[in-house]
């Protein structure tokens, strides 16, 4: 199969009900393709997830969902973190020292500020000077965008250019949820809405091909 594919959208109301509708998809529908690791992938090129209460509780089948290793994902995710994982970066590293620059407290200050309805209000990851040297090891998460509602209700999307929607979806957004109540919601006084997850690139490792038959059964 080759060729351009439609993306891929769809509406659910948790995050354990998005997770296996889109490894369903990926899994039936999705190319088979070589990655740049040696080993096979099915992949869809443009996937949107829409999840209407977004509450922290994962999909009971979800073989990489545990508490620890949600703890773990968590942490990482937390400004007492950065700069102490060993790592080159780690993404609350670009978010809060972004060129010396502090991306999320500069979207708290616009929510506490009020500035309601604005489309400016967002975080990114990708520094081309480091990330278009590198052959890889770049950022695969790449912005978390908010809109602020009149409600104080606050819309947030999360932007990825690739994403192992097996292994990572599940224990990402459990770590998003505490990134935005502790730098964003917590903060303003903002209550979190709809959470809208992008990919750019979708997919699952043949090595996992098994562990996802299991679960769709």
């Amino acid at each position: 199969m080759s060729g351009a594919q439609a993306m891929i959208a769809g509406e659910f109301d948790s995050i354990a009900k998005a997770w296996e509708w889109a490894i369903g998809k990926i899994y039936r529908e999705g190319q088979l393709v070589n990655t740049e690791y040696g080993v096979k992938a099915r992949m869809v090129n443009g996937m949107l997830l829409e999840i209407a209460n977004p509450v922290q509780k994962w999909h009971p089948k979800d073989p990489f969902c545990s508490p620890m290793r949600v703890k773990y994902y968590v942490e990482q995710f937390k400004r007492e973190s950065a700069g102490k994982h060993g790592f080159e970066y780690t993404y609350i590293d670009r978010m809060v020292n972004y060129e010396g620059f502090d991306q999320l407290k500069w979207m708290a200050e616009q929510l506490k500020n009020k500035r309601y309805d604005s489309k400016r209000v967002q975080a990114i990851t990708w520094i081309p000077r480091v990330d278009c040297a590198k052959k890889e090891d770049q950022p695969c998460f790449q912005r978390i965008w908010v809109y602020p509602y009149q409600n104080d209700t606050l819309d947030v999307h999360i932007h990825y250019r690739s994403w192992d929607m097996f292994k990572a979806f599940e224990a990402n957004l459990m770590a998003f949820q505490e990134l935005v109540k502790d730098e964003l919601t917590g903060p303003s006084g903002f209550t979190l809405g709809k959470l809208r997850c992008f990919g750019d690139n979708v997919h699952i490792y043949e090595d996992d091909f098994q562990a996802v038959e299991a679960v769709l059964k």
